[in-house]
């Protein structure tokens, strides 16, 4: 009944993530993301925003595919007659992306009768135990292999979210899975001195991102002698690259399913 009455009082779900310009990629990682959510709540409306305008730009010159920003699409709502929004970002952890969200949700905490914002991936320890689940299961590699996952990295104090992610591969008894990040620390050396203890055989290289852009590809496998398969290789090790982004992973997508229904039944329970 709860439900029911939170549909008639137009509620609407609104997915928040940075972007990604690359179609193949945004097909395979964001838009069944979305997908998904759908799936779970097929009776409300669901609409994105992405917080680069520099994507959003890029599928509007390239497809005449228009984007909003979080503004504009919290905005959009507001003239359709929505009044409650239960947003869900995709972002990895809470950095700085996800809190100017944040900022710009509440902005209209006014204007709006519910505002329910669910966590990013990494939201918990519970998040970061599932999340390396999910990696660990997928790949399953013999102990005489490693894998290595590339990470964005953030400036904030939430980096430390990512050595959290290490170290519960390690108690989950995935020994030979570690995570770097190209803009933060655990930093490439620290993958590449992890892999020198294990001498692998074999290193596959993957990304710790919800999306993998062009950017993403070269900083991990690029030509360059600073790519990070250029480094592995340059240390002696057989490198595979592959790209698969996180929103491709059904346990991950489930994740951020899980943290929207969270919101769903709070928004619920206020109404009652």
């Amino acid at each position: 009944m709860g439900m029911e009455r939170m549909n008639r009082e137009r509620a609407a779900i609104l997915t928040v993530s940075y972007g990604c310009a690359a179609g193949e990629m945004k097909e395979r990682t964001l838009d069944r993301i979305e997908a998904d959510i759908r799936a779970a709540y097929p009776a409300y409306p669901v609409c994105h925003a992405w917080t680069s305008q520099t994507f959003c730009q890029k599928i509007w010159e390239r497809e005449g595919i228009r984007v909003p920003g979080v503004k504009e699409a919290m905005e959009e709502l507001l003239t359709k007659g929505i009044r409650k929004v239960a947003v869900q970002p995709t972002h990895v952890l809470d950095g700085v992306e996800n809190r100017r969200m944040i900022e710009d949700i509440q902005a209209f905490s006014q204007d709006f009768s519910q505002l329910m914002i669910g966590g990013p991936l990494l939201a918990s320890w519970r998040d970061i135990e599932k999340a390396a689940r999910v990696i660990g299961e997928e790949f399953r590699l013999p102990k005489e292999e490693a894998l290595v996952l590339t990470g964005h990295g953030t400036i904030s104090s939430r980096d430390a979210v990512y050595r959290e992610v290490n170290e519960m591969f390690g108690r989950l008894g995935y020994e030979n899975v570690f995570l770097g990040t190209m803009e933060g620390r655990p930093g490439l050396e620290e993958a590449l001195e992890c892999v020198r203890k294990r001498k692998p055989r074999r290193i596959y290289l993957t990304p710790f991102m919800i999306t993998a852009g062009s950017h993403a590809v070269r900083t991990m496998a690029g030509e360059q002698k600073t790519s990070w398969k250029s480094r592995l290789e340059e240390a002696g090790f057989a490198v595979t690259y592959i790209q698969k982004g996180l929103g491709e992973y059904e346990g991950i997508r489930g994740i951020f399913v899980e943290h929207l229904r969270g919101s769903m039944k709070r928004m619920d329970e206020n109404i009652r």
